[in-house]
């Protein structure tokens, strides 16, 4: 059955945000970008960000280096694949079948993060070296130059979620000491033809705080709104696609909503994208804090172990190396 038509998203789904002023903004002009950020939090879980400092001839290169990367052959890529990694980093080849093997995510991916030093099992299992690829030689660079960006990009974020509900902006920065931040390149051949069944990622919620997320001109990310019904993310030339995860949404009991969401590559072309992915400290505990539980608003989520969640998520997903 073919898959069903999408419109593209209304203002009002995916709003725009100049996030200029949270750079250089008196503090006036910073609670006014901030209650727009905290209302599109809160009632549709993803906006785009514009002026939002990262310089475009950096997102020039990290495209550049992704689509120079998935071109090399696929014996030079799987050389740094993931089962050669003890902690979740390098690549992952198309049509990696994920937690479940009847469903395909038609996507491959290299994906790198801090390298924290682990001081525990957690972190052992989640922080570690990098694996880089010899080709393109300048892609090492040019992810760690983008890494550094998205987290400069994600602490302005972190402090306008703060300032828009009237707390302190270093509200949400006691979490994030030592952030297992991870950036991922992904690339999406064609939807293959005749075969609908097979999606770029299938819907999801994703299970960090926040993700910041560039996409190139072709389209394919999907969001659902209320009533359930599929609207395209029509990229924005230069913007960031910003979406509340599932730990943010625990933290406000569900005062900011995690939407589901998917990728479906109909542009018939190669389709590249690089998200950014924010997770707290790994000792952390996220659970609703007390600032959003009364006697109305009761706790409506479990407390979660950042580290044994991820730990255990990533382990029933991904290859890795054992020692």
């Amino acid at each position: 059955m073919p898959l069903d038509f999408v419109r593209q998203a209304e203002a009002s789904e995916i709003p725009v945000i100049d996030t200029a002023a949270l750079i250089d903004g008196d503090a006036a002009a910073k609670r006014r970008i901030a209650a727009q950020i905290v209302h599109a939090a809160e009632n549709t879980g993803f906006f785009y960000v514009v002026n939002h400092g990262v310089p475009g001839a950096l997102i020039d290169a990290v495209f550049a280096g992704a689509q120079a990367f998935f071109a090399r052959p696929e014996s030079e890529k799987l050389s740094i694949g993931l089962e050669n990694s003890t902690c979740f980093r390098g690549y992952l080849p198309l049509d990696s079948r994920g937690s479940n093997p009847s469903k395909r995510n038609y996507l491959e991916a290299f994906q790198m993060g801090a390298e924290h030093k682990p001081d525990d099992d957690y972190e052992r299992m989640l922080y570690g070296p990098n694996q880089w690829p010899a080709n393109p030689p300048e892609l090492r660079q040019t992810m760690m130059d983008y890494h550094a960006a998205m987290d400069a990009l994600a602490i302005r974020l972190q402090r306008a979620f703060a300032i828009g509900i009237g707390f302190p902006e270093d509200y949400f920065l006691r979490f994030y000491k030592k952030p297992l931040n991870q950036l991922r390149l992904l690339h999406y051949p064609p939807q293959p033809p005749d075969q609908d069944d097979v999606l770029g990622a299938r819907m999801h919620t994703d299970t960090g705080a926040f993700t910041i997320l560039l996409q190139d001109m072709n389209g394919g990310l999907e969001v659902a709104t209320p009533s359930g019904e599929w609207i395209a993310a029509t990229p924005l030339d230069g913007a960031f696609v910003v979406n509340v995860a599932d730990m943010l949404a625990n933290w406000t009991n569900g005062r900011f909503i995690s939407i589901p969401h998917r990728v479906v590559n109909r542009s018939g072309r190669e389709r590249y994208s690089i998200p950014y992915f924010l997770n707290p400290d790994l000792d952390a505990v996220v659970a609703p804090l007390p600032e959003f539980v009364d006697a109305e608003n009761p706790p409506r989520f479990e407390p979660v172990h950042v580290g044994g969640f991820l730990c255990d998520r990533f382990d029933s997903i991904w290859p890795r190396k054992t020692v």
